[in-house]
């Protein structure tokens, strides 16, 4: 260790040690040079030398101060503070000397503030500065001009080594300022690489996860599919017809657990899927089961753009019973007729408006039925509950509806 970089305590970031050599370096430099500055100008002017002489003293207390503490932080404002306050004092009181220097000293305190004590600091004494050379400019310049004599040989050495070391530190500063940032820019990239790898890491686990989860929706809807077959393999040796209506309700009901893990299966997102795209492919479903012939029209709405996985399940289940059953009961006796879907989001409810305008054969009840009583059970497991009207223009189900995702 040299005498330019001595024994430091332990810092938690380069930065902080940076900080550290920086105040340690110019608070050895302000000694030596104000000590210096102290001697040439003795017996030459009084105020220049209670300037220097007040430098050097800061200087070395703030010095020992920091070889016996390590602690820097407080010099920063406290150098920026005092040495503006010196160097107004110089400008205002020593009036045989020039001020070119002075007028670097209040730009270097300005940078010291900035650099260690943040941007508040730093443009506080900004400010303060900027008043002082106001005030010295136009109050006190002309007599300043009246006063000052030509230098001597001592006067322009004296002069000029305070110039250098103003404009070393200022070099200084302006260095470590480059460094600081040089090194934040390399850390910084160091961090989005480290990150770039981190992400990489995850979006390859992701897409691992999410053909995982893929081939296990694609083999649920293969199993639904192999047990549809099944039950329709039962079904055609079935001569009852209740029973094989039964038989395709059941059915209908698989399917739609079938075709939620197909489209989950095709879908980007794996965790939700296109709400109104599922409705018309449930909807063209049914209606193919039920009917060839009829006109009857699906009309479906909805702001709910994508749904959750846990949700769209019992909702699926709740569709396929209510269309069912107006294919079943509401049209027997027309050509032509019209169903209404309408889903309206909400925060954590939404609403299912549902509504045909056929003449039931069988008048719904909310009590009766194998399909009515899973109509409940489902709207139970949505923490639901719905209303319905019906009357010879048809039946409307008013649903509120919790999201379970």
């Amino acid at each position: 260790m040299g005498i330019f970089t001595p024994k430091h305590a332990s810092f938690d970031s380069h930065i902080e040690r940076a900080k550290f050599l920086m105040v340690y370096r110019l608070t050895l430099a302000f000694t030596i040079i104000f000590f210096v500055l102290s001697i040439v100008f003795y017996k030459v002017e009084f105020y220049a030398l209670i300037s220097y002489l007040a430098s050097f003293s800061i200087a070395l207390g703030a010095l020992i101060y920091l070889l016996i503490t390590k602690r820097y932080q407080h010099l920063f404002l406290l150098f920026a503070v005092l040495g503006s306050i010196i160097a107004q004092f110089s400008c205002n009181f020593s009036m045989s000397t020039t001020h070119y220097v002075d007028f670097l000293w209040m730009m270097i305190c300005a940078l010291l503030a900035f650099t260690g004590m943040g941007k508040r600091w730093g443009l506080a004494i900004l400010a303060v500065n900027t008043v002082g050379i106001a005030y010295f400019i136009f109050v006190r310049l002309n007599l300043h001009i009246e006063i000052i004599k030509p230098f001597s040989f001592v006067d322009s050495l004296g002069a000029f080594l305070e110039l250098v070391l103003a404009i070393f530190v200022l070099s200084y500063l302006m260095y470590q300022f480059i460094s600081f940032q040089n090194y934040s820019e390399a850390k910084l990239r160091k961090a989005n690489f480290d990150l770039a790898y981190q992400n990489s890491l995850i979006t390859a686990k992701n897409n691992e996860n999410l053909t995982l989860i893929k081939e296990i929706h694609h083999r649920v809807k293969n199993n639904l599919q192999i047990i549809i077959s099944l039950l329709r393999l039962q079904q055609s040796e079935i001569i009852n017809s209740e029973a094989k209506a039964h038989f395709t309700e059941a059915i209908n009901r698989v399917m739609v657990m079938s075709s939620i893990h197909q489209r989950l299966y095709k879908e980007k997102e794996v965790a939700r899927i296109d709400l109104k795209a599922y409705m018309n492919d449930l909807a063209t479903d049914l209606k193919t089961i039920f009917q060839n012939e009829k006109s009857i029209a699906v009309h479906i709405g909805t702001d709910y753009r994508e749904i959750d996985l846990k949700t769209v399940v019992p909702l699926g289940l709740l569709l396929n019973e209510l269309i069912s059953n107006s294919y079943k009961y509401a049209f027997l006796s027309k050509q032509t007729g019209d169903i209404h879907i309408l889903i309206s989001d909400g925060t954590d409810q939404f609403e299912l408006v549902y509504s045909d305008n056929g003449t039931w054969q069988e008048k719904p009840s909310t009590n009766g039925g194998f399909g009515l009583d899973l109509i409940n059970i489902l709207v139970e497991q949505l923490n639901g509950s719905f209303e319905f009207e019906t009357n010879q223009k048809g039946t409307r189900y008013y649903f509120t509806l919790s999201k379970l995702g």
